[in-house]
């Protein structure tokens, strides 16, 4: 589902903090810390004022969704060598979205997905999800991002890296696909660190599915927009699914 046509989309600006603040907290209410990191109203003001860009959407007066674009990053906090990327390549975060409880079930997820894509012109992107928040990471999947590693962040809480690298094709082995859940994280995250990549949902909804480089040789090939086929059942152990945002 389309985004409703009524809503007013521009960037937000320092004035817009209380607003953005606000729609932060309502969307995260009543949710666990292993699903979400509730942010600082510092940071949201830091972002305001330059070291990002935030995309919102009003309907009327109101905020009811917004997605950060941030550009200025720590050192620390940017994967360029897991990724590959040199010092100087262009990278940028998508570093939170919040949707308001009452607007949920439109699509605005995936347009701020979307639109904060194209804003960022061709940059390498990459986003941190929760395991357990499927809703966050189906749709970042659905847009061109992968599963590139499986961290421990934000007080020991388990966190995909998904991103999409500038330029990047890669060449999966779909036939060797494993599906697997929150009760195989360790399992995950050993996969990944060997080159596999998550690329889709697995069987269930909150299983992922991964998938390993391709020997040398034809291969199908997994860019944005392509699609990697069906993954295939549950693995043993694997868990059945949950939603959630």
């Amino acid at each position: 589902m389309t985004a409703p046509a009524t809503l007013q989309w521009r960037q937000l600006q320092p004035p817009d903090l209380e607003a953005m603040y606000a729609l932060h907290l309502s969307s995260i209410a009543g949710m666990a810390l292993q699903a979400v990191k509730p942010e600082k109203r510092e940071f949201l003001h830091s972002l305001l004022l330059g070291r990002g860009r935030v995309l919102g959407a009003w309907a009327q007066d109101s905020l009811v969704a917004y997605g950060v674009l941030q550009h200025d990053l720590l050192p620390e906090d940017a994967p360029r060598q897991l990724l590959g990327l040199a010092a100087a390549a262009p990278l940028c975060k998508l570093a939170g979205a919040a949707v308001a409880p009452h607007w949920r079930g439109h699509g605005l997820q995936r347009q701020l997905i979307e639109r904060r894509v194209a804003l960022a012109q061709g940059a390498s992107l990459f986003a941190t999800a929760a395991p357990s928040n499927p809703a966050s990471w189906h749709s970042l999947l659905a847009c061109g991002l992968m599963v590139r590693a499986l961290q421990y962040r934000y007080g020991g809480h388990a966190r995909y890296l998904v991103a999409q690298v500038a330029g990047e094709r890669f060449h999966a082995a779909t036939g060797q696909a494993q599906s697997l859940g929150l009760d195989a994280l360790a399992q995950q995250q050993a996969l990944l660190e060997r080159g596999w990549r998550g690329i889709a949902p697995g069987a269930a909804p909150d299983q992922l599915g991964l998938v390993p480089p391709a020997a040398p040789g034809p291969a199908p090939d997994i860019s944005p927009g392509s699609s990697p086929g069906p993954m295939p059942g549950p693995m043993p152990g694997s868990m059945p699914g949950q939603s959630g945002e």
